[in-house]
């Protein structure tokens, strides 16, 4: 009787130990995922010219249902602990003024949302399309394309821009815009003709595609009533295929409003010949200072 009082025990004992260990490891959770490989973006002409629809859309920002799932460089596979139909919402991020560690979304594009069925273990595949919302304001755009060129050389500069149809360096369209520095002509200091009211507040922004061999600088000049004040923004690093940038000008324009004396703006931009470049050629298109 005690032996099978033992056995008892031990057998009880056991079968708790092996259902303790099927509660202790519930069953592997599987997810659905989601591929997102480019988000592009589409203007338009009315009622507002847009200009390009250049974009360079680094990262997608994804929320489902409303609920944050992370921000995720292009091109992405990634996994979501979702299934079935949600909302997925998709907004553009960038490098702001190309700085790696700069990453936002970007302010002026919509987002791009939809509802989609997840399935766990499958992938779907998304293709956003983003458009700019229709609030922005668009207080400048050069694309070379027109009769003239909307900027103009200072006082101080020995050289142009001007417009070049070699298909070799134009970006798109028939135009862009090239600085061209050498021994004869070895610094270029230009800026934008028409003058800039920007309402203090606003976040501003300026895009631009170029391609350079040349450092350059762009900046913002501040014109008040009596006196006016140039400001370097961003030092343009070499780049020998066409990039696109999205420079940041929200907290210099701030600094620079004065209450009492509030300003107009100008856009410039400014070169030095490099001493290992025979030749420098500066390609800049799609202007667009945004608001």
């Amino acid at each position: 009787m005690i032996k099978f009082y033992c056995s008892l025990v031990f057998v009880t004992f056991f079968a708790l130990l092996f259902s303790s260990c099927e509660v202790y490891n519930p069953e592997e959770t599987i997810p659905s995922y989601i591929h997102i490989d480019k988000i592009n973006l589409t203007t338009s002409t009315t009622p507002v010219d847009q200009g390009s629809n250049s974009s360079k859309i680094t990262d997608a920002w994804v929320y489902i249902d409303d609920q944050s799932v992370g921000a995720f460089e292009l091109p992405a596979t990634f996994p979501v602990l979702y299934e079935g139909n949600h909302k997925i919402t998709i907004k553009a991020g960038i490098k702001v003024s190309g700085i790696a560690r700069a990453r936002a979304i970007y302010p002026f594009y919509e987002s791009y949302t939809q509802n989609f069925n997840l399935v766990k273990d499958s992938i779907i595949n998304i293709s956003p399309t983003v458009n700019y919302f229709s609030s922005t304001a668009f207080n400048w755009l050069e694309g070379f394309e027109d009769g003239g060129i909307k900027i103009e050389k200072t006082l101080r500069s020995d050289t142009i821009i001007e417009k070049t149809s070699d298909a070799g360096n134009v970006f798109e369209g028939t135009y862009s815009g090239v600085i061209t520095l050498d021994n004869n002509r070895g610094f270029y200091e230009g800026q934008s003709i028409k003058d800039f009211i920007i309402p203090l507040g606003n976040t501003v922004f300026l895009e631009m595609n170029y391609k350079t061999n040349n450092i350059f600088t762009v900046g913002v000049i501040a014109q008040y009533a009596n006196n006016s004040s140039m400001n370097d923004i961003l030092v343009i690093n070499r780049s020998g295929e066409w990039n696109k940038i999205y420079i940041n000008l929200t907290d210099r324009i701030r600094y620079l409003y004065d209450t009492n004396n509030p300003p107009t703006y100008k856009i410039f931009f400014q070169a030095t010949k490099e001493t290992d470049v025979s030749q420098a050629k500066i390609f800049i298109d799609n202007l667009k200072l945004l608001y």
